[in-house]
């Protein structure tokens, strides 16, 4: 494995185990494939983040980066469509990163306040 797949594993980890059972959590795979008849096939749009996600209904994407990571042309427009969307966007280096992120992003989400956690 390398830094950044050793990140993603740590990251799903967290954020899984801090949203649990109200989020969900899941690699999200980049690029195109062939299949056996030969025809490629997108497994995403342009600069779609590294981990997708739902809570409490909140589309959550997060960019995973090493420390000297920084995102491609295609990955900041992608932020920039899924901020206007109303998405939660963000770029985590660390676990403990995106954990605090999502947190943050979702202060002010009304589902996300009204629960005790």
């Amino acid at each position: 494995m390398n830094r950044e797949t050793d990140i993603h594993n740590a990251v799903l980890l967290a954020l899984s185990k801090r949203f649990h059972p109200h989020g969900v959590f899941w690699r999200q795979n980049a690029g195109r494939v062939r299949t056996e008849r030969g025809v490629f096939v997108s497994l995403g749009p342009t600069g779609i983040s590294d981990v997708v996600g739902l809570v409490l209904g909140l589309p959550v994407f997060v960019e995973v980066k090493t420390d000297k990571g920084t995102q491609r042309k295609g990955q900041r427009a992608f932020q920039v469509a899924v901020e206007k969307a109303g998405g939660l966007y963000l770029v985590a280096r660390s676990a403990e990163q995106a954990v605090a992120g999502v947190t943050e992003g979702l202060r002010d989400y009304p589902k996300f306040c009204a629960l005790t956690w």
